[in-house]
């Protein structure tokens, strides 16, 4: 199964990228109009429009970005071409590089290298198509609403959309993802990354009293105030182990080694798991270069 109710106007889509599924959350809210949260990147938007159709969808209003990463909103391109009538919704330090998106590309390539391939085409949008955010804003979907709520950390453009009625919010990574089913959750932190912002962000979310918790990375979970608690405490502790290895003069490698040590959860799930350690380094990159940017002022 690909389509997940979460509520009487809430579906978690989970279309696979390259095969592999649970790997993005993208979420359709419907009132007389609809959106869909966080399409993809390109190749699992096919995915999403293919599944969209399934549910009989023939107009859809909004394609909304809880940031501009191109895991999150790379295929908005196909959507609004697929979906004339759609606008495209992000925050209004990210719009540029929808129209241009050059610089999202040579920022991957330098993360992910070639893996970006498998992301898809990577395409502009249309300028005339974008609509840009403001914060507290609410766009009414006619039996629905939505609240943006600016929430940089894990970057300066991340926004979530809260839904008042079943109090459910939709966050993107600005609380992290799960390390695999019921693992360790852990921030989503490649730089430029400000763990003091995104501690501030999660308190904001905190604060919304959500009852589901909708994160990209993956799936929506019915007890948010755990989920905080998880995140906030593993941020704590990765800043205290990144300003000591900073202060001492090492590297990143002397950081991942450390966090190996001292977070004792995390390195015994990631035992043995290929890839981990590669994906470890990549999330305490961002913390280790906010520590060096503190400490040279």
């Amino acid at each position: 199964m690909s389509l997940y109710k979460l509520s009487d106007n809430i579906t978690l889509i989970d279309a696979p990228i390259n095969g592999v599924k649970g790997a993005l959350g993208t979420y359709l809210v419907s009132g007389a109009k609809t959106a869909v949260i966080d399409p993809g990147p390109t190749s699992q938007a096919e995915g999403v429009i293919s599944r969209l159709g399934k549910l009989g969808l023939k107009n859809l209003d909004w394609v909304l970005a809880t940031h501009i990463h191109l895991d999150h909103a790379g295929g908005s391109w196909l959507l609004l071409k697929e979906y004339p009538e759609s606008i495209l919704h992000c925050h209004p330090k990210g719009a540029a590089h929808m129209v241009d998106p050059s610089k999202l590309r040579e920022g991957a390539e330098r993360l992910f290298g070639d893996r970006i391939l498998e992301y898809g085409a990577i395409k502009g949008v249309p300028k005339n198509r974008i609509q840009i955010s403001s914060d507290h804003e609410i766009i009414n979907l006619d039996g629905a609403s939505l609240e943006i709520h600016w929430t940089p950390g894990h970057s300066s453009h991340s926004q979530c959309y809260f839904e008042p009625d079943s109090r459910t919010v939709f966050v993107g990574d600005a609380v992290g993802h799960t390390m695999g089913d019921g693992g360790p959750v852990i921030p989503v932190s490649p730089p430029p990354h400000n763990p003091l912002q995104a501690l501030e962000s999660i308190d904001l979310i905190r604060s919304l009293r959500p009852e589901i918790l909708c994160v990209a990375h993956f799936g929506a979970h019915k007890e948010p105030g755990i989920y905080f608690d998880r995140i906030s405490s593993r941020t704590r502790l990765w800043m205290r182990l990144a300003e000591r290895i900073v202060d001492e003069g090492m590297r990143l490698d002397d950081l991942v080694a450390l966090t190996m040590k001292e977070d004792q959860e995390l390195a015994d799930h990631i035992k043995g798991v290929e890839g981990a350690d590669h994906s470890l380094k990549a999330s305490l990159l961002g913390f280790y270069l906010y520590a060096k940017w503190v400490k040279n002022g």
